[in-house]
């Protein structure tokens, strides 16, 4: 495979269909996942660990504003699945779009949308079966952590006993390291999953692929073409550490002027959380995310640009 002449392609079409970089902000935009981990540091926290007046300073805040957080909890896990559905729209869009436009027609970003939108359902069906298992697998970690931090606040503030809550602390340790090593047995499965995902999700566009057949699809592509695979992989791994260094740079003034107001509101205010701190931190966090989104959005387009053309031309090849 030609990669230099594979790049110039991409960008070309990226470059003369601007509607390219609105579908890859889309895409960026709703990017991301729960991430699953755990760590043991070998220490156990006994109750004489926390500070005084912690306890009482978290029923406050929580007696306060208990009401509000859960709810900010819930309108963010709705937020996250509809920006989820729209990205998987977006790339759906750019999928088609790259594909007409290389066959010589011309595409419109209504039209592209239009596409991912009658396709969704089997694109939510690839991500479910390819990706469910790494998401409930966070889900359980974040679960764990959080029921055994909860209940070891409980115990302290139903006046149990030192040793107890002690227990209930030292064993995030031992769930710590069950996680880590169930983290280390799903990590290679995850890079093989990852692998395959782009091009089951071509092969369902492009193919008209059901969501078994595609996951199948998807594998045989990279099966018969592993050594360009990975080297395909590796540059994108190479143009995006070049591409962050490059963004880092950028958002650095964006991240002090959106989230400094809000950080100095917090230490003004003697370091305690109220209704204006975390407005301004929330509005800090949207206008930053959108920032990085609209950056992002050129790597994103051209990326999937470029596995498209690919994609197609092992297609070729095999026939």
């Amino acid at each position: 495979m030609d990669y230099g002449n594979l790049l110039k392609r991409s960008w070309d079409i990226v470059w003369n269909n601007k509607f390219m970089f609105v579908l890859g902000f889309l895409a960026a935009l709703g990017s991301g996942g729960v991430r699953g981990g755990g760590g043991n540091s070998g220490y156990n926290f006994g109750s004489g660990d926390v500070p005084a007046g912690t306890i009482e300073q978290m029923q406050q805040f929580w007696t306060q504003y208990g009401a509000l957080v859960i709810s900010l909890v819930f309108v963010a896990i709705i937020i996250g699945i509809i920006l989820w559905l729209v990205r998987l729209t977006a790339q759906i869009g750019m999928i088609e779009a790259v594909s007409r436009i290389e066959a010589g027609e011309k595409m419109t970003f209504g039209e592209a949308f239009a596409v991912g939108t009658s396709k969704l359902g089997r694109m939510v069906g690839i991500n479910v079966v390819m990706y469910g298992p790494f998401t409930l697998f966070g889900l359980l970690v974040f679960g764990g952590f959080a029921v055994m931090v909860i209940a070891a606040i409980g115990a302290d503030v139903s006046g149990a006993s030192g040793t107890d809550i002690e227990a209930i602390f030292g064993s995030l340790g031992f769930l710590g390291i069950c996680m880590a090593f169930l983290a280390c047995l799903l990590g290679p499965l995850w890079i093989f999953v990852t692998a395959i995902y782009p091009f089951a999700q071509r092969g369902a566009v492009l193919q008209d692929l059901g969501v078994a057949d595609s996951i199948r699809h998807g594998w045989q592509v990279v099966k018969a073409n592993a050594g360009d695979v990975i080297l395909l992989i590796l540059l994108f791994i190479v143009l995006g550490v070049v591409f962050g260094f490059a963004v880092l740079i950028v958002m650095i003034p964006f991240a002090l002027a959106t989230l400094g107001p809000g950080i100095a509101a917090v230490a003004m205010g003697g370091g305690s959380f109220g209704v204006g701190q975390i407005a301004l931190l929330a509005g800090g966090g949207i206008c930053l995310g959108l920032v990085g989104a609209a950056v992002n959005s050129i790597l994103t387009a051209f990326r999937s640009t470029a596995i498209t053309l690919a994609y197609q031309e092992f297609i070729s090849k095999k026939v």
